[in-house]
């Protein structure tokens, strides 16, 4: 049951797209949510920054620093002000935090206090980004101990939703999830499966039946195969699908370095949110 949403701003666009999703999941489970901005720690230490002031004859930087960190801190609080103007139409209990520190490790620490974070797959520095995913989003979602919903540049309102599931744990509590969100039929919902082995099929087949069929709820089932990441996305894509679910984990015990390959793939194509449960 999703109570508490937690969901980072960094004044971009894609962050406010990430409240708009967050007041949607909030609406939908009538939970609190907190906006959190993180001022930069790495910011306020700038060796970097020191070296420039030296070598062109300012000031040192020590000497800037009190003022440096004064206006990092009321960027934060104009952008937990837009926050609140934003969410507060929306009618849904919130507040907001404003915390200093290394942005990712803050975000995870505060996700244990939460049910749920949303955050933008890629935030205010994404035209300097030579990925397709934030590396805090990534690091997030690497280490999160809650559900993470990433939401793409632009928001839609979700009315087709997809599961992926692949019989691990993750995949039967993102399942357990969709069918306790998206309970009503004016949510079209529909569970995919990629394997070409008919035994696994016919057994990952009776455990959706058997996780979803108590919540008396109609849904699809299908059968794909290939590349479990590409044709997952791409069935989602060609069918319209508003948000995908799934599973995460890792291949490896070290699971704060390396991401699955398939929830990896999608988080990093999609231009659709994506709901991952650990």
């Amino acid at each position: 049951m999703i109570k508490s949403i937690l969901v980072p701003v960094d004044g971009s666009n894609n962050s406010r797209v990430a409240v708009d999703y967050a007041v949607m999941f909030g609406t939908l489970n009538d939970a609190e949510i907190c906006g959190l901005n993180v001022v930069d720690i790495r910011s306020l230490e700038g060796p970097f920054l020191s070296d420039i002031s030296a070598s062109l004859g300012f000031a040192p930087f020590q000497n800037y620093l009190p003022k440096f960190q004064q206006v990092l801190e009321e960027r934060s609080d104009l952008i937990l002000k837009g926050f609140d103007e934003e969410i507060s139409r929306s009618g849904l209990k919130y507040r907001h935090k404003r915390l200093t520190g290394i942005v990712p490790s803050v975000i995870t620490d505060e996700a244990r206090r939460f049910d749920l974070v949303v955050i933008a797959q890629r935030g205010e520095h994404e035209a300097w980004s030579t990925g397709l995913l934030g590396s805090t989003t990534e690091s997030v979602v690497r280490k999160a101990p809650r559900p993470v919903l990433v939401t793409p540049n632009r928001f839609r309102k979700i009315n087709k939703v997809v599961v992926a599931y692949d019989g691990e744990t993750e995949s039967s509590n993102a399942l357990k999830s969709a069918c306790e969100m998206f309970l009503t039929d004016d949510y079209a919902l529909t569970v995919v499966m990629v394997t070409d082995d008919p035994a696994r099929k016919d057994r990952l087949i009776a455990e959706v039946r058997e996780y979803a069929d108590p919540y008396r709820r109609k849904f699809d089932l299908v059968v794909l195969s290939g590349d479990a990441g590409k044709v997952i996305l791409d069935f989602a894509e060609e069918n319209s699908f508003d948000l995908v679910v799934m599973g995460v984990f890792s291949h490896s015990r070290f699971h704060d370095l390396i991401l699955g390959s398939t929830a990896a793939y999608i988080l990093r194509s999609a231009e659709i949110p994506v709901f991952l449960h650990r």
